[in-house]
């Protein structure tokens, strides 16, 4: 039998999640790279929903890598910002691959390591990717952050750890995009920092074609509900320390999970708040190799 979605390596370790042979996601490993990436990642009428970088900025934020992993401050050194200074989360290798009819998954080895390559974490990161109806996504990310040379601490920061940049149509700046929360705020001002299950940015990507991203954060995270860094650039993050710092034992990992819900229309067409609700009671299937 032929799995309908499936979990392809290609070279360098980047993995293509493709749906009857079309790619809809693309891990980058990042091995020539600072950290790595879900790019592209195609929305329901067939267009990208996220990009690289900063669309008038593209030097200055060049650390925007369409949907990321990272943080500003890991026992004092940047995994946040590209720059000579910084250290990296370094692909270390694939842990497994899985086909199916309705999913596919990834699980990869991440080192996340300082400036002078001194390891900090040894992190799982699976990815699940399922196919939703009218061509609709969820991809499902799960961490196991470990800390393997002594205690590890997240400092105080609005940067990191989970974020998405959307196309540039579907800004607010650039385009005709909204963004919403899951208390029913809308647009940058009302959302900035402020505590929210799920933020959403929704837009144009082709004319009077609308498309969305929702990201989740799930229930079981320590900091649930996070705090939102948001712009109406075209970005989103939700905050994993952002005014106390979280700390990471050496014999207690820190477990995260966060959603992406690629969807038609705006916030309430897709019905994200359902969506979100059939995440939050989920478990993360683990990926089978």
């Amino acid at each position: 039998m032929v799995a309908r979605v499936q979990a392809v390596p290609l070279q360098n370790e980047d993995v293509s999640f493709r749906l009857d042979d079309v790619e809809r996601v693309r891990y980058n490993s990042g091995l020539a790279m600072l950290r790595p990436y879900l790019f592209p990642v195609i929305g329901p009428a067939g267009r990208m929903v996220t990009r690289m970088g900063h669309p008038h900025d593209p030097y200055g934020h060049r650390h925007h890598y369409s949907v990321w992993i990272a943080h500003q401050k890991v026992n004092g050194c940047d995994l946040w910002a590209d720059h000579g200074l910084t250290g990296r989360q370094a692909h270390s290798k694939i842990v497994a691959l899985e086909d199916g009819d309705a999913s596919a998954a990834l699980a990869v080895e991440v080192v996340w390591r300082g400036p002078q390559n001194q390891e900090l974490l040894r992190e799982v990161r699976t990815y699940r990717v399922t196919c939703l109806p009218a061509g609709e996504l969820l991809i499902d990310m799960g961490l196991e952050l470990a800390a393997t040379q002594g205690e590890v601490r997240f400092g105080p920061t609005p940067f990191g750890l989970c974020a998405a940049r959307v196309a540039k149509s579907m800004s607010v700046s650039d385009g005709d995009g909204t963004i919403t929360n899951s208390a029913g705020a809308v647009g940058e001002e009302a959302i900035f920092w402020k505590p929210a299950e799920w933020c959403d940015y929704s837009g144009a990507v082709s004319p009077g074609v609308v498309n969305g991203i929702a990201l989740f954060s799930h229930p079981a995270n320590g900091n649930h509900p996070p705090d939102w860094h948001v712009r109406s650039d075209g970005w989103m993050g939700a905050c994993l320390s952002r005014e106390s710092e979280c700390v990471v034992a050496v014999d207690a990992p820190l477990l995260l999970r966060y959603g992406l819900y690629v969807h038609r229309g705006g916030v309430d067409e897709a019905g994200v708040a359902s969506r979100f609700e059939a995440f939050a009671t989920s478990a993360l299937a683990p990926c089978q190799a």
